[in-house]
């Protein structure tokens, strides 16, 4: 259920979003800036952490972006062992959420902002029972990653782990795979590299294997799916029949892949271009871009 909150109550909300993350962190804020509170009390519990990914998306001010997240905290966040740092010229919104519940509202990450503005949020939190019906949280999640997707991932860094023989795994250290600060601040024009690009972790060894991995189980463990932006879009029922199936053998295929679970697109759906389309009568169903064809042979 969803609550409104202003005030205090907002401030704590935000605040136990990010300390009580546990697997996934997601800051939407044009404006970010901290301040001693923010980091020792609030982020720090999760900077030697490589389990927890730390998604920030910033904006504005694209000609000083460092008005937006300046050198000191850009530095600050680039310490933690696990996040993406994407850079969106025209964001306004504000979304913090991490796997149980998020709060879209008009606070920015600024501390003056906690301290000062009337603030108004609106809180909405994942049960059990919500499994498979979306919610404020759910869609402003999906909408959050989809927009971060889309645009310029300025500094990716990602953990790095060494399987063990039986279960489990050891931390060797993160690796950045993407630094494009000094560009940001310098005002100059960012290439496009979408977070969908890198992966989500590292593993020793990934570079050499002994044996020949089969596609299907590269696409699994790797997620090599990687629709075209710009692609015809397709029904189920239509994508289906490029290969002779039916519309369930679709759906059981997407699901497989974790990309549309019970009638629901995944983040990482959303990523490889399934969208859902309407019609003026209040219809709506979900299409595919043609390329992923290729998952029900």
């Amino acid at each position: 259920m969803a609550k409104f909150l202003t005030g205090d109550s907002l401030s704590k909300e935000v605040y136990d979003i990010i300390f009580d993350a546990q697997t996934q962190l997601l800051i939407i804020s044009p404006y970010i800036k901290l301040d001693d509170y923010f980091k020792k009390a609030v982020f720090d519990k999760h900077k030697s952490n490589p389990n927890i990914e730390i998604l920030v998306g910033f904006g504005k001010n694209e000609k000083k972006p460092e008005r937006s997240l300046n050198k000191e905290d850009f530095e600050y966040f680039k310490d933690f062992k696990n996040i993406s740092i994407v850079y969106i010229p025209n964001l306004h919104a504000k979304f913090y959420a991490n796997e149980n519940k998020g709060i879209v509202t008009s606070i920015n990450l600024y501390d003056y902002s906690f301290q000062n503005n009337i603030e108004y949020g609106v809180l909405s939190e994942r049960k059990i029972l919500d499994i498979g019906t979306p919610n404020i949280d759910s869609v402003a999640f999906d909408e959050s990653i989809k927009i971060l997707g889309n645009n310029s991932a300025v500094f990716i860094k990602r953990p790095k782990f060494k399987k063990k023989l039986l279960i489990g795994k050891d931390f060797l250290g993160s690796e950045i795979l993407l630094d494009l600060t000094q560009e940001l601040m310098e005002g100059k024009k960012l290439p496009l590299h979408s977070i969908a690009d890198f992966p989500h972790l590292l593993y020793s060894g990934d570079s050499t294997m002994n044996e020949r991995m089969s596609r299907e189980d590269f696409e699994k463990n790797h997620d090599s799916i990687n629709a075209p932006k710009r692609e015809r879009l397709l029904s189920g029922t239509m994508l289906g029949k490029t290969k002779g199936l039916k519309l369930s053998d679709v759906r059981e295929a997407m699901s497989k892949h974790d990309l549309v679970v019970d009638n629901e697109i995944t983040s990482k759906g959303i990523k490889y271009g399934i969208v859902t389309k309407s019609n003026d009568k209040g219809s709506t169903w979900i299409v595919y871009p043609e390329s992923l064809k290729r998952l029900l042979e």
